[in-house]
């Protein structure tokens, strides 16, 4: 009895890795997002499940750290000018300082933290250019 199910099983196996076409040459699927949609959602649902977690700071905690990640990966660098880039990547330090401070206290602090999350967004995203090597 063993025997005969440990065949079917064999048989089973083998029709479904024939069924399947997993060709390696195959071209990759392409998303259903856009080159710029995708940095959109990105910045979007960091911003949904922040205010899950937090409210409106938590929101603004969310969008401000995905929009950090978003604005300084290698497709962005692809997709976006730099100016865009710059602006995206203090926007968003800006919006995650703002949610900090608001969390830490009011909005004296929030004001505060947006100063400082903006200029850190751009310090950030300045030091991620490459520079020609100097010989």
């Amino acid at each position: 009895m063993r025997k005969i199910i440990v065949g079917c099983l064999c048989l089973i196996f083998l029709a479904t890795t024939l069924a399947l076409d997993t060709s390696a040459q195959d071209r990759r699927k392409r998303s259903r997002f856009g080159r710029k949609a995708r940095t959109a959602a990105i910045i979007a649902g960091g911003a949904a499940v922040g205010g899950l977690v937090g409210g409106k700071k938590g929101a603004a905690i969310g969008a401000g750290g995905a929009g950090t990640y978003a604005f300084n990966r290698r497709a962005a660098r692809r997709h976006f000018k730099p100016r865009t880039r710059t602006i995206g990547a203090t926007a968003s330090g800006a919006a995650l300082g703002a949610g900090v401070g608001a969390a830490a206290g009011g909005r004296r602090a929030a004001a505060a933290g947006a100063a400082i999350g903006g200029t850190g967004g751009y310090l950030y995203r300045r030091s991620k250019r490459r520079l020609p090597r100097r010989y």
